[in-house]
């Protein structure tokens, strides 16, 4: 697991890691608003567990690699009854040990991480096929979820990374000094409490 630290070593002038600007950030709530229904519906009607969302959702944060999420969703995968082997796992997109039902929504997570939110058509198609409509629908939700948490967590680090000269590279200053202030600088302290 990572560590909170102020600190970022990165290999390069820039920030690495996907944040959000004012613009990224209405565009995915936009999206979210127009699937609210689709939103409650997973939540309420339990066709994907809770420990199985907590995959999907670790899975994601692995690869968007948000220290706040990753520190959050794994006492929540830990209370919905997963390992900390498993959470290992996850978050490093190793899915061997995981039940053959859970494997393609796993990879599916991934792909949709690795694509910024833009899985392809056929991976839609091959999720849907598995799991049906409204199951491969409450999967899709929950990875745009933790997308937006993932990079709202990020635009914090980017804050900070900003701070000791190092911006991320698409980027804003003003969006992520408003996500400090109205959050990050609580979730800063309560981390380092809890570390």
């Amino acid at each position: 697991m990572h560590k909170h630290s102020r600190s970022y070593n990165h290999p390069s002038k820039f920030f690495k890691k996907r944040s959000y600007t004012f613009r990224t950030f209405f565009t995915d709530v936009l999206r979210i608003i127009r699937h609210r229904k689709y939103l409650r519906n997973a939540h309420q009607s339990d066709r994907v567990s809770k420990n199985f969302s907590e995959h999907l959702m670790l899975v994601v944060t692995g690869i968007n690699g948000c220290i706040y999420c990753e520190w959050g969703h794994t006492t929540f995968a830990l209370q919905a009854g997963s390992t900390l082997d498993e959470i290992h796992a996850l978050l490093v997109q190793e899915y061997g040990e995981f039940p053959p039902e859970e494997k393609l929504a796993l990879v599916f997570a991934q792909h949709y991480a690795e694509s910024a939110g833009q899985p392809s058509k056929q991976s839609i198609r091959a999720l849907l096929g598995e799991y049906g409509l409204e199951t491969g629908r409450d999967i899709i939700v929950f990875c745009e979820m933790i997308t937006i948490g993932n990079l709202l967590g990020n635009s914090v680090s980017a804050f900070f990374s900003r701070l000791e000269g190092i911006p991320p590279e698409h980027g804003s200053f003003f969006f992520e000094l408003a996500v400090f202030l109205f959050g990050g600088f609580f979730f800063d302290r309560y981390m380092n409490r809890n570390r």
